[in-house]
């Protein structure tokens, strides 16, 4: 018989599975409560949040999301990363953890609606953070436009030195 407080915590994981941009599952053990309070301010640190919680009650809350499919991934002492805007620092952070505590191991992800497996999350975790590849998509945005712009002042220039050109000889063919 479910208690409320279970009925709670599963609504309230399945609240953080619908507004999460991205979710990570990881395998943990042996990790004493300061390693697993800093793991945490670092998820923190990226706008997301860490949840150590039941299989059974996680299953609960996946179900009928597009999160449904990391089910079976869940067995285990599981921990739960749930992100709200930059899912590529967090799979940094938790890659970075588990290779400084061997006891923090990658299982799945669920990442722009694809599930992933523990190699694709390290591939994930290797992508340059989200502001530098804005900033790289941004810069090859503008590139061609600087091209155009630079042509059109050196046309531009070159028109205005050939008048200039123009405008000396005439003004030495009057003197003669």
């Amino acid at each position: 018989m479910p208690t409320p407080q279970k009925e709670a915590l599963v609504a309230e994981l399945r609240q953080a599975t619908e507004n999460s941009e991205s979710i990570y599952l990881a395998e943990f053990s042996h990790l004493n409560v300061a390693e697993m309070n800093k793991l945490r301010s670092q998820i923190l640190e990226h706008q997301a949040y860490l949840r150590v919680t039941k299989n059974r009650l996680l299953k609960l809350a996946f179900a009928g999301t597009p999160a449904e499919e990391l089910c079976k991934y869940l067995s285990g002492p599981t921990v739960v990363a749930f992100c709200q805007s930059d899912p590529i620092a967090v799979a940094k952070v938790l890659t970075e953890f588990g290779q400084d505590h061997q006891h923090l191991v990658m299982k799945a992800g669920l990442f722009d609606g694809m599930i992933l497996d523990q190699e694709q999350m390290a591939q994930i975790a290797q992508l340059p953070p989200r502001d530098q590849l804005q900033a790289q998509v941004l810069a090859s945005l503008i590139t061609p436009a600087n091209s155009v712009v630079n042509l059109l002042g050196m046309v531009i220039s070159q028109f205005l030195s050939t008048l200039g050109a123009i405008a000396d000889k005439r003004k030495s063919e009057e003197e003669k």
